[in-house]
C-alpha cells in the first residue's frame, strides 16, 4: 500500500481480486431493488383513512405539484443510477473490459466511475426514517415488504462498493506504464509529472496515454470554479432557510413549515436526536461547509505550514459529508408521497425545499472542483494551477 508523505492519503492499496464477491453482491443487490419497485413501500392510516405507496411514488408525486426537477433528481438518485450502476458491475468484474474494443471500454468505465458519487440510496433510507418520526404520532405507520428489500438492497451496494477496485478494473484496459528517465524528486510538481483524475496514470503528456482523458499538473481554474459553486449555494442558502420546505394542511387549514420550524417542531414533541440530526445535516453542515472551503480558497495563497496536513484532512471529511445534507430533500419527498389524505390531512413541496437541493448540489460540486493539492505547494508554484 502506498501512502502520500505529505498528508498521508492512502494511493494505492495491494491489488486484490474481489471480482466474485463483487458479482455475488451487485446480483443480489440488483434483485432486492427490482423487489423494492413493486409491493408496498409505507402505509399512512389516519381517521379510518390509509394511503399506501411504492418507492416510485416518492417522486411520481412530486411531478403531479409541478415539482418535476426535485421528482427526476429523486428518481435518478435512488432508482436509476443505483440501478445502472449494479448492471454495469456486473458485466464489468466479469472480465468483460478485456473483450470490448478499448474506446467502448475506457467510456463505459469512465461513465460507472462518474455515477457513483450521485447515488444517494443509504441517504434516502435514513430520510424514511427520520420522517417517519415526524409523523408516527400523527397516524399508524407500518413499513411494507418493499421497504426491507430497499434495506436490503443498500446493505448489499455498500458492500459491493467497498471491495472496488478501481485499479485493477483500469488495469484490464490498459496496464500502468511506469515512467522512465525521470530523476527522483520530492514532489511530482517538481518534474512536470501528471496524475489522470480519472485513471491516476502518471504521465508527463497532455493527454492521458490509458483513458485518453486531458492531463493537467493542477486541476485548471480549480479556486475560481469552487468560489463560483460556492458563491451560488450561499446566494440559495438564504432562500431555502427562509422559504418553506413544505405545507401541511390538516382539516384545511395550511401550515407553512420551513427549515428551522421543523427541527423546533421535532425538539418540541420530544425527538431530540432525530431534530439534532436535522439541524447537524440541514443547517450546520452546509453553513459549516461554505465557511471551510471559503477558507482554503484563501489559504491556497499562503505557503505551506504545520498545519496544511489538517487543512487537507479537513477537505477530505467536507467532501466525504457533502450529500448527506439531502436528508431533508428526501423527508419532504416521503411526506408528500404518503401524507395525501386529502383535506383531512395532506403534505405539498414549498418552494424553499427546490432552493435547498441546489444549494447542496452546488456545494457538492464546489468542493469537487476544488484541487487540494494546491495547499501544499510554494508560492512560486501557485501559477501551475493554470498549467496544462
Amino acid at each position: 500500500m502506498a501512502i502520500c508523505p505529505h498528508c498521508h492519503h492512502k494511493l494505492c492499496e495491494a491489488n486484490v481480486n474481489h471480482d466474485n464477491r463483487i458479482v455475488a453482491l451487485s446480483f443480489s443487490a440488483l434483485l432486492m431493488l427490482l423487489s423494492s419497485m413493486f409491493y408496498p413501500f409505507l402505509s399512512f392510516s389516519s381517521n379510518g383513512i390509509t394511503q399506501t405507496i411504492t418507492l416510485p411514488d416518492a417522486a411520481r408525486i412530486l411531478f403531479n405539484y409541478d415539482s418535476e426537477l426535485l421528482g427526476l433528481f429523486i428518481d435518478l438518485s435512488i432508482i436509476a443510477l443505483p440501478m445502472s450502476l449494479l448492471i454495469i458491475l456486473i458485466p464489468l468484474h466479469l472480465g468483460i473490459l478485456k473483450t470490448l474494443p478499448q474506446g467502448i471500454a475506457r467510456r463505459l468505465l469512465k461513465f460507472t466511475l462518474a455515477i457513483e458519487p450521485w447515488i444517494m440510496s443509504e441517504i434516502f433510507l435514513i430520510g424514511v426514517l427520520v420522517s417517519m418520526v415526524k409523523i408516527m404520532s400523527l397516524a399508524d405507520i407500518s413499513f411494507g415488504a418493499s421497504f426491507w428489500a430497499y434495506a436490503g438492497f443498500v446493505f448489499l451496494y455498500i458492500a459491493a462498493l467497498v471491495h472496488l477496485n478501481r485499479p485493477r478494473l483500469w488495469a484490464q484496459i490498459k496496464p500502468e506504464k511506469k515512467l522512465e528517465g525521470v530523476e527522483h524528486a520530492k514532489r511530482a510538481i517538481d518534474e512536470n509529472i501528471k496524475a489522470c483524475h480519472v485513471c491516476h496514470q502518471l504521465c508527463t503528456s497532455n493527454i492521458c496515454q490509458r483513458c485518453h482523458t486531458k492531463t493537467h499538473v493542477r486541476n485548471p481554474h480549480s479556486v475560481q470554479k469552487a468560489t463560483a459553486w460556492l458563491i451560488t449555494s450561499i446566494v440559495c442558502y438564504i432562500p431555502a432557510n427562509v422559504l418553506p420546505i413544505m405545507n401541511t394542511t390538516s382539516l384545511g387549514d395550511e401550515t407553512p413549515s420551513t427549515l428551522i420550524g421543523g427541527v423546533i417542531l421535532l425538539w418540541k414533541s420530544g425527538s431530540y436526536p432525530i431534530a439534532g440530526i436535522i439541524f447537524f445535516a440541514s443547517v450546520v453542515v452546509p453553513l459549516a461547509k461554505a465557511c471551510v472551503l471559503s477558507f482554503l480558497c484563501i489559504m491556497v495563497t499562503k505557503p505551506a505550514n504545520r498545519h496544511t496536513k489538517s487543512y487537507t484532512r479537513i477537505y477530505q471529511l467536507t467532501e466525504f459529508i457533502g450529500k448527506w445534507s439531502m436528508i431533508d430533500v428526501f423527508v419532504v419527498a416521503i411526506l408528500v408521497a404518503l401524507v395525501q389524505l386529502g383535506n383531512l390531512m395532506s403534505v405539498t413541496p414549498g418552494l424553499g425545499i427546490a432552493f435547498f437541493t441546489v444549494m447542496v448540489i452546488c456545494q457538492m460540486m464546489a468542493a469537487h472542483s476544488f484541487d487540494p493539492r494546491l495547499l501544499w505547494d510554494s508560492p512560486k508554484n501557485k501559477s501551475s494551477e493554470t498549467k496544462t
